[in-house]
């Protein structure tokens, strides 16, 4: 049967001739895909409100040869899909989700991603804090194998402490073996998401140094990607124009 249900989160989109987009699902059986939502930019579509990047959605899909279709959409969960929510919360979640669709593999299930991937956007939504994108992206390089290991000088062996890191290696590097200056509050942060402790950085509220953590991780993620974050840029210019279209997403 060419037809087969699933639940999926929309990753984002793109626009598709006058009236279709393409858009970037992660479903919960059969992982990351792209289908084709017909008729969506229509001003009569009933999918229109629901094909947003962050909606957690019951969708019913065609299997196509190179790119399925969407043929029905139920609302799951909108999470944080624009309407009434802080830009930078927003733009935060695009960051989240651009991060799993650079991570993963197309059509690999992965349930552990997929409620990871929920339970990230609620806490962006319900309970954001400072060091709560940090901890999330530190928490999917794990999963994924990208974690930093920070055992050991990635130079000499020495077993610490440490003053530096090497992103080129992702591992740290003592006084003596120099590498771009680290503090040990993120080392301390790293090291507890690495240690499933997320809730001991969760709990700190000190807004520069989770900033700094939240930097951390997504240099880490951009040296494994091989490329900055496009929603960086997004969040700026949302900060600065909260009602603008974020088109490609």
């Amino acid at each position: 049967m060419k037809s087969y249900p699933d639940r999926a989160v929309v990753i984002r989109t793109w626009p598709l001739g006058e009236s279709d987009r393409i858009v970037s699902l992660f479903t919960r059986e059969h992982g990351k895909l792209r289908a084709v939502a017909k008729g969506v930019r229509g001003a009569k579509s009933r999918m229109s409100g629901l094909i947003q990047p962050t909606s957690e959605i019951d969708v019913l899909l065609y299997r196509g040869r190179e790119l399925d279709v969407i043929q029905q959409a139920t609302l799951v969960s909108s999470h944080l899909a624009r309407i009434g929510v802080d830009p930078g919360q927003f733009g935060a979640a695009l960051e989240w989700l651009e991060t799993i669709d650079n991570l993963t593999l197309d059509r690999h299930p992965d349930p552990v991603v997929y409620e990871l991937m929920n339970r990230g956007l609620r806490l962006l939504h319900d309970e954001p804090t400072p060091s709560l994108l940090g901890a999330l992206l530190m928490r999917l390089l794990d999963i994924e194998g990208y974690a930093p290991n920070l055992s050991r000088c990635g130079q000499c062996g020495a077993t610490g402490p440490f003053t530096g890191f090497d992103f080129a290696s992702s591992a740290p590097r003592c006084q003596g073996c120099g590498g771009e200056s680290i503090t040990p509050e993120i080392l301390g942060k790293t090291a507890s998401v690495l240690a499933h402790r997320v809730s001991e950085v969760l709990a700190d509220e000190n807004v520069g140094t989770g900033r700094d953590f939240e930097a951390f991780a997504i240099r880490l993620v951009k040296e494994v990607v091989g490329r900055g974050l496009r929603s960086t840029g997004v969040i700026a210019t949302l900060l600065e124009h909260p009602s603008v279209e974020t088109q490609g997403y």
